[in-house]
């Protein structure tokens, strides 16, 4: 798994950022594939809840970035 140490700025800014619409950790990693498939095919794909939280909770987004990287190396 990728770990990223996050930069004091990045943490704070998390802290505060808008989670509206709200979604919890659980179901994120409920729709995590599902979001990180649709992603991976086509960049411009948009789901506002799962965009927010992603930016706002540091161990969804590197579940997402770690499974988005499972996904672009079994296509290399």
């Amino acid at each position: 798994m990728t770990t990223r140490t996050p930069r004091p700025g990045d943490v704070v800014a998390s802290l505060l950022a808008n989670t509206d619409p709200y979604l919890s950790c659980d179901e994120c990693f409920d729709r995590l594939d599902k979001y990180v498939e649709q992603l991976a095919g086509d960049p411009h794909h948009d789901d506002l809840a799962m965009r927010i939280h992603l930016l706002a909770c540091a161990a969804c987004a590197d579940e997402a970035v770690a499974l988005m990287e499972l996904i672009t190396a079994d296509n290399t």
